[in-house]
């Protein structure tokens, strides 16, 4: 009789949200090369549609966003999955920004540019 071994991989979902296409694009190719499984938004809107539609465990989340800003998204996203870790990154971050932020539930906010191991290292912090 054969036997079948099943092996199953988790993949840690993330999604990366920001409307600089080229960086949204060098982050997730990035992360999908360290292991996680991920999906790009350029705006809110869309960013909000994905996560109704399916779960993540992090989310990278650019301050600003055409449409709606991403405090915004910040704060209806943890009204839809209030477990999901967001890391907000921004270059126009300032310490009211910051304060906001967190007060909404990100788990860190990083100033672009940041350093792509240095975000890697807080994704996989926020995993655990």
């Amino acid at each position: 009789m054969a036997h079948l071994l099943l092996i199953y991989i988790s993949m840690d979902r993330v999604i990366v949200v920001d409307d600089n296409k080229d960086l949204g694009m060098l982050t997730s190719e990035i992360l999908v090369e360290k292991g996680f499984r991920v999906n790009i938004a350029f705006d809110g809107e869309t960013a909000l549609k994905r996560i109704k539609q399916e779960p993540y465990d992090v989310m990278i989340l650019d301050y600003r966003l055409p449409g709606i800003s991403g405090l915004t998204v910040l704060e209806k996203t943890h009204r839809i999955r209030p477990n999901l870790r967001t890391i907000m990154i921004s270059a126009f971050g300032d310490d009211s920004t910051r304060a906001r932020a967190k007060e909404l539930g990100a788990y860190v906010f990083l100033d672009k540019p940041f350093d792509i191991d240095g975000l890697v290292k807080v994704v996989k912090k926020a995993l655990k």
